[in-house]
Parts: structure tokens; C-alpha cells; sequence
């Protein structure tokens, strides 16, 4: 039964649980479900398949409520998946009057569905906007006419007058500053993330030897390409396993052309269930992801929460990382300097990787205690 004593929130984005395709922002979602759900009573609204799927969802009602145990909970979830046609602004607002919601959230930005048209048919409630990274400069540089042309749209429609903006951090509030003006209404409220893992292992690194992972949705701002030409340069004993959906699949085309070149140091391992993702950085050395931009980086962070050190950008929220030595940021336009470090990491041995480890794991531990508030969220929604 529902608790009416307890506010509502209504949650709209393109993918929800048990579909995991899309990546971080799902997971991003659940948590978010799964820390909230005794203080609101949440409904979620998405759509009945997963990404670039076009059958649906299995154990699930299309176009009507279905009840669902998220991973991790022991209650459950009222939950929309809508059909293609679906859902409509009439199918919106009977949704609101069955939910009776005190605030609605919207989560990413570049959706018809799952945007505009709530942007559209909801009146006379508290709507919350989370761009989700959509709005970093190397987010917006994908097909950027059709997004320029979106958010002016959004910008002249007077749509989003009146609502709040969730950013996730510093960057983000800048992000929503830069596209749509100082008098936007922003709260910042850090991502919330999986817990580390409860007994971190080392992973046994031998002296010029590195077993790197990629673990991630394979598209162009992920960067995949560089990285498997830069892996076609480092020295034997050095390899590289990819996990992740494919959403752009022209781009997965050309990095298979271009394994194609490096035989036996690159294998693709298909894509990963979220559950077991920490499980799967355990049995690496190190993580690598050198891509353009991260709102937040859930597999980052789930790499170092399993204590293993990450290689990425400077365009994430980890920052600084060979300072805390829980990993190392590279200049993703300088392959030479990644190739040279990369080189320099596999002749590290046990005794001293193993402090990478250790700085790794903490840094995950102390974003995990201390990297988001709970009351953000409360003065997000109430």
C-alpha cells in the first residue's frame, strides 16, 4: 500500500531497471531510488526497453504499473514502461493524478518522451531538471546543430522558467550557468554511489605486466578508438579486455576493424550486468578510460571501490589522482605521454602497485562517506 503520509516523487527517464544499457545514468537513478525510498514514495516512468533494443523488458507491464524488487532492496517500485507511442501528455497527466507527486524529476536532457513532453503537459508542480553531463562542452560536441537547435527551443519556450536544476557538482552548476543564464535555480547534490566492496584483494601485479579493462558504453566520447590504437603501441605483457553495451555502433565498427591489428593483446567480453561490475574490476589491475567528459563516472568510481587504480582524462570528476595515488590522469591529446606512462605503470611491482591499490580503495571510501549529502536531496525535492 502506498504511504500517504510520505511525499511523492516522480521519476522520468528513457531507461530504468532491469534494463542497464544506457550506464551510469540508470545506476545514477537507482541509487538515488534505493537511499530515498522510506522517506518518498517514488514512481518512475521509462520505457519498456533497453537501449537499442526493440523487444521489451522481461517480468514487466507495458503502458500500465508494474511492481519491481530493485537490486539491493527489499521493497519495491512502482514503475511505468511505456510502449514506442507512449507516453502521451494525456498518459502524463493521469499518471500525476494517480501519484498525486509533491515534485516531479526529470533526468537527462535530449528526450522527447521523457522531457519535453512532461516539460509540456505538467503544470502547478515542483519539476527538477538533471542534465546528467549532457551539458559539457565535450557532450554537446556530438551531433551539436540538432542540440543547439533543442535547447534553443527549450530556452524560447519558457518551459523551464520555473524550474530547479540538480547538478551533481561545481561543474555541472557551471554547465547550467553557461547555457541557460545566473538566475537558474541550482542545487548542487553529488551523485550517490554504490558502496566499496566490504574486503578489498590485490590483484597480484607482476613487474611488466599490465591487465588493463575497459569497462564502459562503447561510443565516440568514450574514446575507445585512441585507446585501442595506443595499446597497439606498448610493449608484450600488456592487455586490454573491453566490457560495455554498444551504443553507437558505426563507432564499434571501426574499433573492430582496428582490434583486428592488434591480435591477442585486445578482446571484447560483451557487456556487463551493473551487479557484478565490481566484481568484474577485481580481476584486473587497473581500469582505463580515456574519455571526454564524465558528469560523474560510476565506473570509475566502482573501479576504485574495488581498490584498483584508474587511468582516465582530466574531463571526470577524479581529478588529481597520481597526488592521492589512487591512479593517474592523462592528456588525452598527447597519445605519446599516455603510451610512456602506460609503459612506465606495467614495470611497477607488488610492493609498491600496491599502494595505488590502497589509494584507490580510500578514495572511493571517503567519496562514499563524506562526496554527497543526503539533505541536498531533501532541499532538492521538498
Amino acid at each position: 500500500m502506498t504511504d500517504t503520509a510520505k511525499p511523492g516523487l516522480l521519476i522520468f527517464y528513457d531507461y530504468f531497471y532491469p534494463a542497464y544499457k544506457a550506464g551510469g545514468p540508470i545506476q545514477s537513478l537507482t541509487n538515488l531510488v534505493l537511499a530515498l525510498k522510506d522517506e518518498y514514495n517514488i514512481s518512475v516512468i521509462t520505457s519498456n526497453h533497453d537501449l537499442n533494443e526493440v523487444t521489451s523488458l522481461t517480468g514487466i507491464e507495458t503502458n500500465d504499473w508494474s511492481k519491481i524488487q530493485l537490486p539491493g532492496s527489499g521493497s519495491f517500485i512502482n514503475i511505468w514502461y511505456a510502449g514506442t507511442a507512449e507516453p502521451t501528455t494525456a498518459t502524463i497527466k493521469k499518471i500525476i493524478r494517480q501519484t498525486s507527486p509533491s515534485a516531479v524529476y526529470l533526468n537527462g536532457m535530449f528526450s522527447y518522451r521523457f522531457v519535453l513532453l512532461p516539460l509540456i503537459a505538467i503544470k502547478g508542480l515542483k519539476i527538477i531538471l538533471c542534465p546528467r553531463g549532457m551539458l559539457q562542452v565535450g557532450a554537446l560536441a556530438g551531433k551539436p546543430v540538432k542540440k543547439k537547435i533543442y535547447l534553443s527551443i527549450l530556452k524560447m519556450s519558457g518551459l523551464i522558467k520555473k524550474i530547479t536544476w540538480h547538478a551533481t557538482n561545481e561543474d555541472e552548476e557551471a554547465d547550467i550557468t553557461r547555457e541557460f543564464g545566473i538566475h537558474s535555480r541550482i542545487i548542487v547534490a553529488g551523485n550517490i554511489p554504490r558502496k566499496p566492496v566490504l574486503n578489498m584483494a590485490y590483484p597480484g601485479k607482476q613487474p611488466g605486466k599490465l591487465r588493463l579493462v575497459y569497462l564502459s558504453l562503447i561510443s565516440e566520447k568514450k574514446n575507445l578508438l585512441q585507446l585501442i590504437y595506443i595499446i597497439s603501441k606498448l610493449k608484450d605483457g600488456i592487455s586490454l579486455d573491453i566490457y560495455g553495451p554498444v551504443k553507437d555502433p558505426a563507432y564499434w565498427q571501426k574499433c573492430m576493424e582496428a582490434i583486428k591489428s592488434v591480435p591477442g593483446k585486445i578482446t571484447y567480453k560483451g557487456d556487463i550486468v551493473p551487479e557484478k561490475v565490481q566484481q568484474v574490476f577485481s580481476e584486473y589491475d587497473a581500469s582505463i578510460l580515456l574519455t571526454r567528459g564524465e558528469n560523474f563516472g560510476h565506473a570509475l568510481y566502482e573501479s576504485l571501490s574495488t581498490g584498483r587504480p584508474v587511468i582516465t582524462s582530466h574531463f571526470t570528476a577524479w581529478n588529481q589522482l597520481a597526488d592521492k595515488k589512487a591512479g593517474w590522469n592523462v592528456n588525452i591529446s598527447d597519445d605519446e605521454e599516455i603510451i610512456k606512462l602506460i609503459n612506465h605503470i606495467s614495470a611497477i611491482g607488488q610492493i609498491e602497485y600496491n599502494e595505488y591499490c590502497n589509494g584507490a580503495y580510500h578514495l572511493a571510501y571517503q567519496y562514499y562517506k563524506t562526496g554527497f549529502n543526503i539533505d541536498s536531496y531533501r532541499k532538492l525535492f521538498s
